[in-house]
């Protein structure tokens, strides 16, 4: 599940104002919204009041177009609105100032799916997602606002922003929340919740639970009270007034300022906790502290880095190891193709976005922090915060901000790995031994030379010796001294740079098949289990693909276990593994054959087996094989490999 789904503000409202026309106009003053809102969630309804600062003359505001505009007001003067669609077009009077907006009308439920809900289960209103009144063009800043909820009973509501003033009543609950800095549009929650509180200084941390979900309150309080003092030492001072985990009904984490909303029905689940909350807090200074500007969307790796990779640190050197063979593990899945610069990626749209923002850049800051140092990395760090707090920045003002940390110029570093797509696959051409130390020959196959600081580990009589060597051309041989004599030497033998994976390291996983859209499908199933193979490969599949074909194109292969096995033999792949033969209701596995050729399978029981594969399985697109008793993934793994074609034993 992917938690965070950033706003990046500047980049969607410019693309707005291009749509509206060359030369679109651009409000240079911050916006203030004073809002009350009241919600109705049994009914469905909202109804809302909206005091509005715009400049004189022609507006357009985006508003959806489920929600009626009844009135609209400049002082005592009512103004006219040309409405089409979600655009609302409007003239303020000479000299500008308060618009009042009165609007409503019955949203979609959560059944709908199409992102803003109210219904008995409660409210889900983001924003940006068209329940306020926004302006249709480009903005130099987020609005400030204040916010005022009123929800019947049994409901409470929480939004983004300071809790400035709460109270309950026997009609309902009524709550104020305001923002007086650049952030983003408030977001709106409201549900039949209990309200587990705990302050941490001046810090007010929240969990917003539904009654099951008794227990939680210590371990999720308890764990931001700790990622918030963490990231607070390293970056500087938390940027909110306090943290909120909210119980939404669909099945989701997404990040907000000082708030995360997450799934009801994954908020229990231990690695929601263990993983996923600090990423979401780490959000709080990179994406909504320091906004995405123009040029790429840096904040989910830096989050990435600073929060998961973090993590993986703590636990140790191999948790640490598993999670960049991971990042590298995915890079070697994705097609070239679908390969992209960090420059272009904004958000998480499909599986081959996430392992370019995400896995690639949590990469750089990794390969970054080797090469200046983690002090000069920290500094860095803060340095970037302190300059850029509620600002906009981009991938250049990262690069400037980490020279002036480490009195070097990076331009060369985050040119190749930002600016460019793709990756290179290095070779150990030679290793022999040269008198005191070892003559190594490497190769790096790309589109163009990288200048590249090489991991070198030495296997000596002495024991191991960790080097670097500077490698920046097509092929060089470079000379490592060593304290004793050279037994074997093992290049980037711990995963430290961003580079594709030689053939032999990376075992087939499941991404293998799933990115390749022209990957061949087969359904090995008839009835109801057919459909639900349908169903099956359109979940897993990260792109369109094809019936039929063959050649060397990878095969997903689904079905009921009795067809699998008559198709796996028909076409000459091997039987099921032995390891997972008989096990479950459902295997899934990956092999690749002698060509080259890989090929994913899932086989279960009967329709009902593939059907339970639908949702667990896309979120096990790193694994090499599963298998599953109904839709838990009992036992999964990762195949083995040989050894590394970039380790060498050094003749004397």
């Amino acid at each position: 599940m992917g938690m965070t789904i950033l706003r990046i503000r500047a980049l969607a409202l410019a693309g707005v104002a291009l749509a509206l026309g060359v030369g679109a106009p651009i409000l240079a003053a911050p916006l203030h919204h004073d809002i009350d809102l009241t919600l109705d969630p049994a009914a469905g309804r909202m109804e809302a009041v909206d005091r509005l600062t715009l400049p004189a003359g022609a507006q357009s505001l985006q508003l959806d177009p489920a929600l009626a505009v009844q009135e609209v007001r400049a002082g005592d003067r009512v103004i006219p609105v040309d409405r089409r669609g979600e655009r609302l077009r409007l003239v303020v009077p000479e000299g500008g100032g308060a618009v009042t907006i009165r609007y409503g009308g019955r949203l979609p439920g959560f059944a709908a799916g199409t992102g803003l809900a109210l219904d008995g289960e409660g409210a889900f209103l983001p924003g940006l997602s068209g329940w306020l009144p926004d302006p249709a063009i480009a903005v130099e800043e987020s609005p400030t606002w204040r916010l005022s909820v009123r929800v019947p009973a049994p409901y409470v509501a929480v939004a983004t922003g300071r809790l400035v003033e709460e109270g309950r009543e026997t009609a309902g609950y009524r709550a104020v929340f305001e923002e007086d800095r650049s952030v983003e549009e408030p977001s709106v929650f409201a549900g039949a919740w209990m309200i587990e509180e705990r302050m941490a200084g001046k810090l007010r941390l929240r969990l917003y639970r539904h009654p099951e979900q008794s227990g939680l309150a210590d371990g999720y309080l308890g764990l931001s009270e700790q990622a918030i003092a963490d990231g607070a030492t390293r970056i500087g001072v938390y940027p909110f007034h306090g943290f909120s985990i909210v119980s939404v009904p669909p099945p989701v984490g997404l990040g907000f300022p000082g708030l995360t909303a997450i799934g009801r029905a994954v908020l229990p689940l231990p690695f929601i906790r263990s993983q996923s909350l600090t990423h979401e807090i780490m959000h709080n200074w990179w994406g909504n502290g320091v906004r995405v500007g123009e040029g790429g969307n840096w904040a989910e790796g830096l989050t990435t880095y600073m929060a998961d990779y973090a993590a993986a640190q703590a636990r140790g050197a191999d948790a640490a190891r598993a999670m960049r063979l991971d990042w590298l593990r995915d890079y070697a899945a994705l097609p070239a193709e679908r390969d992209r610069p960090l420059t272009e990626f904004l958000s998480k749209t499909h599986d081959a976005s996430q392992i370019v923002g995400y896995g690639k850049a949590a990469m750089l800051f990794h390969m970054l922090e080797a090469e200046i140092g983690r002090d000069a990395f920290n500094t860095g760090i803060r340095t970037f915060w302190n300059g850029f707090a509620f600002r906009n920045a981009g991938w250049s003002d990262l690069r400037r901000s980490f020279e002036a940390a480490s009195g070097r110029d990076l331009g060369g570093l985050f040119g190749q790995w930002v600016e460019r797509r793709g990756a290179p696959m290095l070779t150990l051409v030679d290793a022999r031994a040269d008198g005191d130390g070892v003559l190594l020959t490497l190769r790096q196959e790309a589109d163009a030379a990288y200048a590249l600081t090489v991991p070198v580990r030495l296997e000596t009589a002495a024991g191991v010796e960790d080097h670097t060597v500077r490698f920046d051309g097509r092929q060089a041989s470079l000379r490592v001294p060593a304290r004793a004599s050279v037994q074997a030497v093992s290049v980037d033998p711990d995963f430290d740079l961003f580079r594709r994976l030689a053939p032999g390291e990376a075992p087939p996983i499941l991404r293998d098949v799933t990115l390749r859209p022209g990957a061949e499908r087969v359904m090995a199933a008839d009835g109801d289990a057919a459909e639900a193979a349908r169903t099956l490969a359109g979940r897993l599949m990260d792109g369109a693909g094809r019936q039929g074909g063959g050649g060397v194109a990878p095969l997903l292969l689904i079905g009921t276990d009795a067809a699998v096995e008559r198709e796996l033999e028909r076409r000459g792949l091997p039987p099921v593994p032995a390891e997972l033969a008989g096990r479950g209701s459902a295997r899934v596995w990956v092999s690749r054959t002698a060509d080259g050729r890989t090929t994913l399978v899932a086989s279960g029981a009967d329709a009902e087996a593939l059907r339970a594969l639908v949702r667990p399985l896309p979120h096990y697109g790193r694994q090499s094989w599963l298998v599953f008793e109904g839709d838990k993934a009992a036992d999964r793994g990762v195949w083995t490999v040989g050894d590394s074609p970039l380790r060498r034993l050094v003749g004397q």
